[in-house]
């Protein structure tokens, strides 16, 4: 999983930061495992309700490297987040994904849409 060493840490620090990250990104993907889809400010609720000051930015850089690795979709729904403005809602990537008016659905969403 990525880390972005934009702080250039080195070293024991940088060492800690990745394990961190990797961490992170696992718990992520277990919440999508168990929920299945959610926005990052859902994610963000559900860490902070169970770990304590889980940067908003630090779930949304999980989300985008897990997307990134084909483990997480996004998809066109939307729902407000917590700062009162929409965000997008990512799926827990399915085996099957079927090609339905010029966008990639995953099974559920086809089943949704049907």
């Amino acid at each position: 999983m990525s880390y972005y060493n934009t702080t250039r840490q080195k070293g024991d620090q940088l060492k800690v930061a990745w394990k961190k990250t990797k961490s992170q990104d696992n718990k992520v993907m277990e919440y999508f495992n168990i929920h299945g889809r959610a926005t990052p400010s859902e994610v963000w609720l559900h860490f902070n309700r169970h770990e304590n000051n889980v940067p908003i930015t630090s779930i949304r850089r999980s989300i985008t490297n897990l997307t990134s690795y084909n483990m997480l979709s996004k998809t066109e729904k939307k729902r407000e987040g917590v700062y009162g403005r929409p965000e997008y809602v990512w799926t827990k990537r399915s085996e099957v994904t079927i090609w339905v008016r010029k966008q990639w659905l995953n099974l559920e969403e086809v089943i949704h849409y049907l």
